[in-house]
């Protein structure tokens, strides 16, 4: 069992801050003041945020595998663990959501899971696309650079 160091407690406490503020700014990229008092909307954006954060939790924690890698590796490793993270994870949520308003409407065999949670992803990547949404693809690079510069980090080991 490891040790609980300082260094540790510190990564722990940055990686849930990071998690928090990267969930609250998806969610507050798609607050449109018109649209708050539909219940649907507000749906996704509690979904977009959680998904938001759980995916910036894995990225952090599965930065551990590029922590000896340079920079521009560790960028792209953090972004793409992000990106499928997030997807993921918003799909999930559309299927749970789905399933907890709709619970008569739903499939309950195996390929009818399949095929939902399959509809559901693809409807949450195409919310998430259309419109095109430049602030979200600023967003998902700025915390993957965070996430490469101030994530886990190892020193290279060089046997002879």
């Amino acid at each position: 069992m490891e040790s609980v160091t300082f260094g540790k407690a510190v990564g722990f406490v940055l990686a849930l801050l990071f998690a928090l503020v990267i969930g609250l700014s998806m969610q507050g990229l798609l607050v449109q003041p018109d649209t708050l008092t539909n219940e649907r909307t507000q749906d996704t954006l509690r979904i977009v945020g959680l998904a938001g954060g759980l995916a910036a939790l894995l990225a952090w924690w599965v930065q551990g595998f590029a922590a000896n890698r340079g920079l521009v590796v560790r960028v792209l490793f953090a972004l793409f663990v992000f990106v499928v993270g997030f997807c993921s994870f918003g799909g999930l949520f559309r299927v749970i959501d789905s399933i907890i308003r709709y619970p008569n409407q739903q499939d309950w065999s195996l390929s009818g899971i399949y095929w939902s949670s399959q509809g559901n992803l693809i409807s949450f990547v195409i919310d998430m696309l259309v419109p095109p949404r430049p602030a979200y693809a600023a967003l998902i690079l700025a915390a993957a650079f965070y996430l490469a510069l101030f994530g886990p980090r190892k020193e290279a080991v060089v046997t002879a």
